[in-house]
């Protein structure tokens, strides 16, 4: 009989959570015109295998190391001249460890991820907070550049 005992295992997986896309419009006024600013945001999980599988009565060090990250498009428009879009990303909004292996914990994982939803949303939010100077200066640039033109 052969025992095989994973030594320091470290396999990593990315998983697409398959929850629900968030989403968030938001009108900025300027004195271009309004901007429409549509974001979309949607999570990835990671996955890192680490410890040891238990050998012959020897308890196992097994566990999940799981991270969940963000990522936010933006599409902003300003009337019919001006189109912008951006891309954000937000590494370990959420994270945690589950005993056992990965690949038997994935929807368990994504059952936390979706209790943990309002968390996701917080954190989306405040990445469109911070996006809204970056809008405004991108309005005027272009505004600028429209006038240099």
């Amino acid at each position: 009989m052969k025992t095989f005992a994973f030594a320091g295992i470290a396999a990593g997986l990315v998983l697409s959570a398959p929850a629900q896309a968030m989403e968030h419009k938001a009108v900025i006024e300027h004195p271009v015109g309004p901007i429409a600013a549509d974001y979309t945001g949607a999570t990835r999980v990671e996955m890192q295998q680490i410890g040891t599988a238990g050998v012959g009565g020897r308890p196992s060090s097994l566990r999940c190391q799981w991270s969940v990250s963000l990522s936010v498009e933006r599409h902003a428009q300003v009337g019919a001249s001006l189109q912008a879009k951006r891309s954000m990303t937000r590494d370990d909004v959420i994270k945690g460890t589950s005993p056992g292996w990965c690949s038997e914990r994935g929807s368990g994982i994504d059952q936390i991820v979706e209790a943990r939803r309002d968390e996701l949303r917080n954190a989306m939010m405040a990445m469109v907070a911070q996006d809204r100077d970056v809008i405004l200066v991108e309005a005027d640039s272009a505004h600028a550049k429209q006038r240099v033109g």
